[in-house]
């Protein structure tokens, strides 16, 4: 019966963390009283102090507090498997008919920019709340989006790991600096589950020496996302633009035009954003037949999830002492700034090929914007209008797409 609620939840569950929220407390607290409110939210707290997809680990919690890890596991299964389907098939689809189907999305591209914009205002909002954290996002967004280009060409820096390191630094300076009071913290004996912790450390080490040995796109593929799942604090958009970096300025395996149609779909299909690494997993596979896109899109969404799963494993049994440790607590506000920061990044970084138009693609040095014609006008309008109403209104996500497809065909 619990499944059954969660695959119920998981068709409907559009909008992001905060709206999977309000759908656990509609259906698994008051309409089946699985739990009660202020357990919900001590378990979405914990869930906001680790890396990887807070609301598929709260929905894991709750699994894993009525069956134990199996429980757990085919949750997070069953709240999965929609997104991983829909979004699979779209990029096998969009991957055949490449040409046609990318000039049907072409005004899907401007919505997502204006969905990642909206976001990282809206994150900025609720998670900044002192000159410290404000500080911080800055400093995210100008390192990863302002310095991205120049940096890149004076220190030949591998440009993916500028987002751990900003994290990382933005956590230690929180922590050196942290102003608020903390509760005194008393360490409670217990069992720790030590076997899911070196599962979660083993993997991400035997995955990254194997995506540096190996190339094998599959096992690059799972490493990347792996990586992706064990760094990615505040949800999935801050996802967006480590992807954005890696699948598409890095390892090019798509270009910006598909990295955005992932983006505006997954906004249009029901379940986590971090199942857009099902799409660009397909994406990056395409060309290698139809098996093998299917194989990049398990590979990836096993990547993404699977260190959340192991965390959730570790962590959830030995909750109520984690949440107050001093490190915790002096830290995670840092990281949860320099976050919002880098969704504003990546905001910029996707606005830049959709807006302006380059006389070298790829160029993004403001000396190469075309002299004239160097604005994309109706991409910028589409952009504006879609920000306006994503701020101002209530109108679903889907409808953004589902409109922007129509436009796409006719017009």
């Amino acid at each position: 019966m619990f499944l059954k609620d969660v695959f119920i939840i998981a068709l409907s569950a559009y909008g992001g963390p905060t709206m999977h929220l309000a759908l656990y407390q509609k259906r698994l607290v008051e309409d089946k009283g699985y739990l009660t409110t202020d357990e919900l939210m001590e378990y979405f707290s914990l869930c906001q102090m680790l890396p990887g997809p807070s609301s598929t680990q709260t929905l894991m919690s709750i699994g894993y507090q009525f069956g134990g890890r199996l429980l757990a596991f085919l949750t997070l299964l069953v709240w999965v498997l929609p997104a991983f389907v829909l979004l699979t098939i779209c990029a096998i689809f969009i991957g055949a008919f490449q040409e046609q189907a990318l000039d049907y999305l072409r005004f899907v591209q401007p919505v997502a920019v204006g969905f990642v914009i909206i976001a990282g205002i809206k994150m900025v909002k609720k998670t900044v709340r002192n000159r410290q954290g404000y500080l911080l996002a800055a400093m995210a967004f100008i390192v990863t989006a302002l310095l991205r280009h120049p940096l890149d060409t004076w220190v030949n820096m591998k440009t993916p790991w500028m987002f751990p390191i900003v994290l990382v630094i933005a956590g230690l300076f929180s922590y050196f600096d942290f102003k608020g009071s903390v509760e005194k913290y008393e360490p409670i004996k217990m069992n720790f589950p030590w076997r899911s912790l070196v599962s979660f450390v083993l993997i991400f080490i035997g995955a990254g020496v194997l995506g540096k040995i190996s190339s094998n796109p599959l096992v690059i593929l799972f490493e990347n996302c792996y990586r992706f799942g064990t760094l990615v604090f505040g949800g999935g958009n801050v996802l967006i633009p480590m992807m954005l970096e890696q699948f598409v300025n890095h390892s090019q395996y798509m270009t910006t035009e598909e990295f955005l149609n992932g983006v505006g779909l997954v906004q249009a299909i029901p379940g986590p954003i971090f199942t857009i690494a099902s799409f660009t997993g397909a994406t990056a596979m395409k060309g290698y037949g139809v098996f093998q896109e299917v194989a990049g899109s398990f590979v990836s969404t096993l990547g993404i999830f699977l260190p959340g799963a192991l965390l959730i494993f570790f962590v959830f049994p030995i909750w109520k002492s984690i949440k107050k440790h001093p490190i915790v607590v002096k830290a995670l506000p840092g990281v949860i700034a320099a976050s919002s920061g880098l969704v504003l990044a990546a905001a910029y970084l996707m606005f830049l090929p959709v807006v302006l138009n380059w006389i070298e693609p790829g160029d993004f040095f403001y000396t190469n914007i075309k002299s004239s014609n160097a604005v994309n006008w109706v991409q910028a309008f589409i952009i504006g209008i879609t920000c306006i109403l994503l701020y101002k209104t209530k109108i679903k996500s889907p409808w953004y797409i589902v409109i922007a497809v129509f436009f796409g065909i006719f017009i």
